[in-house]
């Protein structure tokens, strides 16, 4: 049994760093740079990793030793050793984990595994195998994006606003579930989401008014 488990964390002021500045750490860089804040170290970068903006770039002229390197981590969340030396990896990856930091590992399993993610704004779908089969996560993630289309993200907007609305209205927690069930029941509504955001609220707030 795998004792890995699926978590969202606020990654705002957390600090991430990068060890590789080539297409992996580019990546990386890119995924990351947009949640927090984000270091990466190497010889040398991509093109693409030097136009990252909020991205702190440190070039190094040689191989970070041990205590470097864990002055480097000291204030870090999570750790990706991603150059292209696997045993360099390692030893940092060793190196962080004695540190008490998370590990991020690109040839290996390490403490964190990052997701194939699906975003419908406020819905976030996390796929994963396990390292085990990049090829299946994609092809889970072409499915269920098949299914959960760009409407989702407005009746995730919808839901939001209408609960809010009736927690002013409705002391009954249970007779608001009801109104916002039948809500994401309503086929016209979901109809209109894909033309007209304000139909659909419209159609929406029917349902609040048998009861309000």
């Amino acid at each position: 049994m795998s004792g890995f488990l699926p978590l969202f964390i606020d990654l705002c002021d957390q600090k991430v760093v990068i060890i590789g500045g080539g297409s992996v750490g580019e990546r990386k860089a890119a995924l990351f740079g947009r949640y927090a804040k984000t270091v990466v170290v190497s010889f040398e970068f991509t093109e693409r990793l030097m136009e990252l903006e909020d991205i702190e770039l440190i070039t190094m002229d040689e191989k970070l030793g041990d205590d470097e390197f864990a002055d480097l981590i000291d204030d870090a969340f999570l750790v990706i050793p991603a150059t292209d030396d696997p045993v360099y990896n390692e030893h940092l990856s060793d190196i962080a984990s004695r540190h008490g930091v998370l590990v991020n590992r690109v040839d290996d399993l390490g403490d964190v595994i990052i997701p194939s993610v699906i975003a419908r704004g406020d819905i976030v779908i996390g796929i994963s195998t396990l390292a085990h089969s990049p090829a299946l996560s994609r092809y889970i993630r072409g499915r269920i994006e098949e299914v959960i289309t760009p409407e989702y993200a407005d009746m995730a907007r919808l839901q939001s606003e209408v609960r809010e609305y009736l927690k002013g209205k409705v002391p009954d927690q249970g007779a608001r579930q009801q109104i916002l069930w039948a809500i994401l029941e309503d086929e016209t509504v979901w109809e209109y989401l894909g033309t007209s955001y304000e139909q659909a609220f419209g159609q929406a707030m029917l349902h609040c008014e048998d009861v309000i």
